[in-house]
């Protein structure tokens, strides 16, 4: 691996440790608001599930390990560590919107996120918006969407977190957060890293992982003002990632991959009137360098910036009928040596707007219009609806139109990029019912996505992929997400929650279904608790996925056990202690072909709150 970035990191981490806050009480937020709050008021339709603070910090290591345990979403790995890449309602990963406090971040070449460089913790709060989000987000959001959200209080607030974690493999990781408030203003600054040799053993291959080596740093700034009528915001972040890209069963890994992104998003939200505005101004870039062999100097490389501004105005009328009206201007510059230098223009209005006619029934209506790129633009649109039927059942219906323009990748890439793709465009329709019987809550959704053009990159002539437009695909299915809460006696607790979906995704002119898309994927976890301890098992079962588009080879179905506990200090509740044992039964996994995940592991932690 490079090294030249190992230092200073670790002085920047051992520099933000020493900084400690004075001792002092846990401070609650009691009120918090978000950056992004049309999630929040134009999303009532749509399945939209918050991932709570245990989960996310009992599967820290990455936004991969958080969200395959805890959601519907199917991963494909590259090894552990390595290039991740979601699977939403069966569509691709580029298919996928990352919404960063409101903006779209997914990369300018490829089109999605690779969530093995992402830390959970860096967000306050972690949220997935299933369906059709194409009006609200932009090109991409077309399975779904993850929203990493920074929160802000103004609120009496004097913490720090600091975290440890050790595990298997020498993986050696920490963070740390601070977050203050003083008369009008919020302020928190945080880092985060993990290293790894992730030299795991291939379970009854006699192999490892050899040159497998990753390290990620992180760090956030977010930052809150308070105005007259309203209120100022700066968020920040950069990421820094340095892996060797580990082989397979067949090959040997020689290759690496350095990559950095900084984010920061200024805006002023101001109340005139009936209405509230916002104005808002980003921006975000992206680098990467590819090394085909680590120990050379010889790389390619890639740079884009992305300029996003948008004004927008709200207004809620009668308490009922909320309007909100957004004109929005991005500008991508990028050069990079596989692809050259291209630029990109977008102007979009959006028009949105939820009535909520009774206590228990409301309904929304969105549109979108693009102009400026360098292809035709349809009109977006969306509509939804819930119904509180009763206090135990409700039922909620949405639809929409969603459109995804070809990346960079897609179009201009030296060794497969298709000047000739088309745009894709899908229609979609979404019904969920919510079941509610004391503490066992029950939701239930059936879907149908159906689109034209897909774009899809499929192996071609020569080892090398290439992007497609497959003329029509269909992708159904069913998902349910079941929890239930009981207590046993005054100090013990029962906790149980269980994702399942049923996924067809089919290319209707080979009627095989699309690689990589299982037709089965359970997880949950059950714990159970005991003053200060909590003992917990979790599981994840994915069925076979097929890894050629003529359905004719396919990775083996495969079901992992972890266990873990945790225990806070009787005498200072602030210490939180615990490990985890991954893989217990040490089972042989792929989600890849030929490119086993880990052996049994474990990772213990340490958590401080000041």
């Amino acid at each position: 691996m490079k090294q030249i970035g190992f230092h200073i990191i670790l002085i920047i981490f051992l520099c933000s440790i020493s900084a400690n806050a004075q001792l002092d009480s846990i401070q609650h937020l009691l009120e918090v608001m978000l950056t992004d709050s049309k999630l929040v008021h134009f999303s009532k339709g749509f399945k939209l599930e918050k991932l709570d603070d245990s989960i996310v910090g009992r599967n820290a290591s990455s936004l991969t390990e958080t969200l395959q345990y805890n959601s519907t979403i199917y991963f494909k790995e590259n090894g552990y560590g390595m290039v991740s890449s979601p699977s939403f309602r069966g569509t691709n990963a580029a298919q996928t919107a990352i919404i960063w406090n409101g903006i779209n971040i997914n990369s300018v070449f490829t089109g999605q996120t690779d969530f093995n460089i992402i830390s959970p913790l860096n967000y306050d709060e972690i949220s997935i918006r299933s369906g059709g989000g194409g009006v609200q987000y932009g090109s991409g959001a077309v399975g779904g969407s993850i929203h990493l959200n920074n929160t802000f209080s103004f609120k009496k607030i004097d913490t720090t977190e600091l975290g440890l974690r050790f595990g298997s493999f020498a993986t050696l990781g920490g963070s740390v957060s601070t977050t203050h408030t003083w008369g009008n203003h919020y302020l928190n600054v945080g880092v985060d890293f993990i290293s790894s040799d992730n030299d795991y053993d291939y379970v009854g291959k006699n192999q490892k992982n050899n040159h497998g080596e990753f390290l990620r740093f992180s760090a956030k700034i977010n930052e809150a003002r308070k105005l007259e009528n309203g209120v100022a915001t700066w968020n920040s972040e950069y990421i820094y990632n340095d892996r060797n890209f580990s082989g397979s069963l067949n090959t040997v890994g020689k290759d690496a991959y350095i990559d950095i992104a900084t984010r920061n998003l200024w805006q002023i939200q101001q109340k005139l009137g009936a209405f509230q505005t916002k104005i808002a101004a980003a921006h975000l870039f992206e680098q990467f360098r590819y090394f085909p062999d680590s120990e050379e100097s010889f790389y390619d490389e890639g740079s884009a910036n992305t300029f996003v501004s948008y004004l927008q105005a709200e207004v809620f009328l009668l308490k009922k009928l909320r309007v909100n009206g957004k004109l929005e201007y991005n500008y991508i510059t990028a050069e990079g040596t596989n692809v050259g230098k291209n630029d990109r223009k977008t102007l979009a209005t959006v028009l949105l707007l939820n009535h909520r006619v009774s206590k228990n029934f409301s309904y929304g209506l969105n549109l979108r219009k693009e102009f400026l790129n360098d292809f035709e633009n349809p009109w977006l649109f969306s509509a939804d609806a819930k119904w509180k039927i009763s206090p135990r059942y409700g039922i909620r219906l949405n639809g929409s139109k969603n459109y995804r323009v070809p990346t960079f990748n897609d179009l201009y890439w030296y060794a497969g990029g298709n000047l000739e793709l088309q745009p894709e465009t899908s229609y979609q329709g979404e019904f969920g019912q919510e079941f509610s019987f004391g503490n066992f809550n029950v939701d239930v959704a059936a879907y149908y996505i159906f689109s034209e053009d897909l774009i899809k990159w499929i192996p071609g002539n020569g080892g090398h992929w290439q992007p497609v437009n497959i003329q029509k695909t269909t992708n159904y299915g069913l998902e349910a997400v079941v929890g239930y809460f009981i207590k046993l006696s005054k100090d013990q607790t029962l906790d149980f929650n269980a994702n399942y979906s049923y996924t067809q995704a089919e290319d209707l002119e080979k009627k095989k279904q699309l690689i990589y898309v299982p037709f089965h994927k359970a997880s949950g976890m059950l714990q159970y608790n005991y003053k200060k301890l909590a003992v917990y098992a979790q599981g994840l079962c994915n069925g076979k996925a097929y890894t050629t588009t003529d359905n004719s080879d396919s990775v083996a179905g495969y079901t992992v056990f972890n266990f873990g506990a945790e225990y806070k200090l009787p005498f200072e509740p602030n210490i939180t202690f615990g490990g985890r044992l991954k893989n217990v039964f040490n089972t042989y996994y792929e989600n890849v072909s030929f490119r086993p995940m880990p052996s049994r592991n474990f990772e213990i932690f340490l958590n401080f709150k000041i």
